[in-house]
Formats: structure tokens, sequence, C-alpha cells
């Protein structure tokens, strides 16, 4: 055997030893955490407003109060928050007397190169510029991330960790999960009761987004690991004036399994 092919041999095993080494798991990496955002966007202004969407909850019982979600009490100091029981399972209420929606103004301008958007006043606004804009919306959320302890369950969260409603209240049926990667993971689809009371004008335009993800995380060679989502969102036109059906997705199973044991 020549030494070139003995020398060969050996980079190639201190590659693969390195390697290894390099792809080992580091315990102290090993961590959880919950995700809960909540968001309400409008294109005209609302008045007498109470919104009630799922709050996440194990068992019928909220696992999120209004004072984490809303530690001053509103969320963005309009929509005062509180969490509600209600048939359908515990509840995050948004109320408010009014949610004005002003209409912007703004411009596309360019200095040395860089593009940016600046708010420009009505009078400075000229519809037939197409660097002028002009938006009539407003969106006001919320978002709350806590650690958990490791690990938590992500193939079968519902009855196992926080997701929004009981198994009872709504019935999840298997459905084709979104790109990307859709061979990773299992999702479900389900009609999602939320409540909507508001006056506003017959053409304005209310959608919502409300989501909780839960994830495992740990280090081996890089970052990797595994969650499930919940998600449910609502489009509405006009006035409303008692619950609705939203559209509500589960999607479990994403990502590297099993999660490393301690």
């Amino acid at each position: 055997m020549s030494r070139r092919f003995v020398l060969a041999l050996l980079l190639a095993a201190l590659t693969l030893t390195a390697g290894c080494s390099f792809l080992g798991l580091t315990p102290d990496s090993y961590t959880s955490r919950y995700d809960y955002s909540v968001g309400v966007d409008a294109t005209a202004t609302l008045e007498d407003v109470t919104i009630r969407v799922p709050v996440p909850q194990t068992d019928g019982e909220a696992t999120y109060d209004a004072d984490v979600v809303a530690p001053n009490g509103t969320v963005e100091g309009v929509f005062d928050a509180t969490v509600v029981e209600t048939q359908y399972g515990p509840m995050l209420e948004l109320t408010a007397a009014e949610f004005p929606v002003e209409t912007r103004y703004y411009r596309h301008v360019e200095t040395d190169g860089v593009g940016r958007i600046e708010e420009i006043s009505e009078a400075e606004y000229d519809p037939s510029n197409p660097d002028h804009v002009r938006r009539t919306r407003r969106t006001v959320s919320v978002s709350v991330t806590r650690s958990a302890p490791y690990p938590i369950e992500t193939r079968t969260p519902v009855g196992q960790a926080p997701t929004f409603y009981e198994d009872g209240a709504v019935t999840r049926a298997l459905t084709t999960c979104s790109l990307p990667d859709r061979d990773q993971a299992t999702c479900f689809a389900y009609d999602a009761p939320v409540y909507l009371s508001y006056d506003t004008d017959r053409n304005a335009t209310v959608s919502g987004s409300v989501v909780v993800v839960g994830a495992n995380e740990w280090f081996a060679g890089g970052w990797t690991g595994n969650s499930y989502t919940d998600r449910v969102g609502f489009d509405a036109s006009g006035p409303q004036d008692g619950w609705t059906a939203a559209n509500g997705t589960t999607e479990v199973g994403r990502g590297n399994y099993p999660s490393p044991e301690r």
C-alpha cells in the first residue's frame, strides 16, 4: 500500500471524525417556546367594537391572561383587552368605542440610490404621480413569546399543548398543507367561531389573524427543531353583529424528529 494512499485514508478518517464531532448534540441548547400573536386590520373607521378571537387553551383552560397579552390593559392603546369564557371556550375580547382609520399619503423618494417612503400631506398628494400612494388602512397587533419546559408535544398537540379550541368545540378535518415543505407536516382545517360586532361603512373590510406556535429547538452543528402552528383568519365586509365562521388551520409535525432527550 502506497504512502499516498495511506495518507488519503487518514485524511478521510479525520474528516469524518471532525464531522461527527461538529454535528454532535448540545444538550444545553435544548429550548421550547410558545408564540401567540393577534392582528386586526380595517379599511374604515369602526364604532362600538367588540371582537372575540381564540386564546390558546389546554382542556378548556386559557393558558394566557389578558395582562400577559396587554400588560397596560390595551392593545396599542386602541383596544381594551380581557379574556372571557364563551360557548366555544376562552376568547380574547377586544373592545373599543371607536377604532379610527384615517387616509394617509406617501411618496417614494430616492437619495444616493437608496429608496424610501415618506409621508406627505393631502395637499402634496398627486394622484397622477406614480410615486405617490394613498392608503386608507390601519393595523393593530400584539405578539407574546414565552418559554416552556422542554420538550413540548408538537406532533399531536391538541389536548396536550396550547391550541385554539378544544376538540369538542370544533371539528378538525385532514387537509393538504400549503407550500413550502408540504410533505414535512400534517394539516387539519376547521371552521373557527369568532365574534365580530361593530358599526362601519358597508364597503369597509376588516381582517384578522390569530396564531399560536409551539416549538422545540436545539443545536446539532446548526440550529434545528420541530413545531406546530394553530392559525385562525377572517375577512368580513360591512357592519357585523354576532358569531361568524373564520378559517382555522392546525399544522403539526413540522421539522426534525424525534426531539432529543436531555
